[in-house]
């Protein structure tokens, strides 16, 4: 199939909002992080059939810390599975190339055998398993505390979680290493709080869509306290939602959650990931 690809320009909006929708139906958000992925270092890839009619895209994205972030993958229905994806990793791999990325990753559900398969074509393996909860009650609910650090305090506090978030912290299903760099990163963006009393932290907020839902992507000390304060913080910002992304493996965040009244997403997530 005669494919080419080349990166979107600003104005291919309608355009690539047209083959997420078809790819995806209801579940969009293209249009919302526009503007947001414009301002970041990466790129969006498309895809032109033989018709000049784009049928793929899939955005290429740098992270704080340089690694790249694979994500916004979607192909047309009547096009899948004719080799418009691989064409796409194939830029994916040029762009980490020429951005100097030492690693690139992406997610998709545990039960995504199609996603999954062409990551691992292309030179990724699992590196980790998530689970997601949310919680749209959003009763009580206290500010305690809780005041933003700088990026030396923020790195102080989330790099010796490493380990207990088996390496990453999730907004909006994109998935951080736990480093200094992104440390940094949040901090900047004021996205990490701390409760010095109780030796407490919490980085939460969002990558986009600000405006959707509060994401927890890292609870530390008194979680109860945590979670008074992201409760609170979302109703203040007007938001009816709060959401947690976090390692399988973390079975103390698990519990927290669920004593909070925090509901299981219908299925886990993998990460898949290429170091080079």
């Amino acid at each position: 199939m005669a494919f080419r690809v080349q990166l979107a320009s600003y104005d291919d909006l309608k355009e690539c909002a047209r083959v997420e929708t078809e790819a995806m139906g209801t579940y969009c958000y293209l249009e919302d992080a526009w503007h947001y992925f414009y301002n970041q270092k990466g790129g969006l890839v498309t895809v032109y059939n033989e018709d000049d009619k784009m049928i793929g895209i899939g955005r290429f994205s740098v992270l704080f810390d340089g690694s790249g972030w694979l994500e916004t993958l979607r192909i047309s229905p009547e096009w899948q599975k004719q080799g418009a994806g691989k064409m796409i990793y194939e830029v994916y791999h040029q762009l980490a190339k020429e951005y100097g990325c030492q690693s690139m990753a992406m997610f998709t559900g545990v039960n995504n055998k199609v996603s999954a398969g062409l990551a691992a074509i292309n030179g990724l393996s699992k590196a980790a398993q998530h689970r997601g909860y949310h919680l749209t009650d959003l009763s009580g609910g206290d500010v305690h505390g809780f005041k933003h650090v700088n990026w030396k305090r923020a790195a102080e506090l989330i790099v010796p979680m490493k380990d207990e978030y088996n390496d990453y912290m999730i907004f909006n299903r994109t998935f951080y290493h736990v480093n200094e760099e992104n440390a940094k990163g949040f901090a900047i963006e004021g996205k990490v709080f701390e409760d010095v009393e109780s030796g407490s932290f919490i980085v939460c907020g969002a990558r986009f869509q600000h405006q959707v839902t509060l994401h927890i992507a890292m609870m530390g000390g008194d979680y109860e306290k945590c979670l008074d304060f992201a409760v609170n913080y979302a109703k203040a910002q007007g938001l009816s939602k709060v959401s947690c992304t976090f390692a399988i493996e973390n079975e103390k965040l698990e519990e927290a959650l669920k004593a909070r009244g925090f509901v299981a997403e219908t299925s886990d997530l993998i990460t898949m990931e290429i170091v080079f």
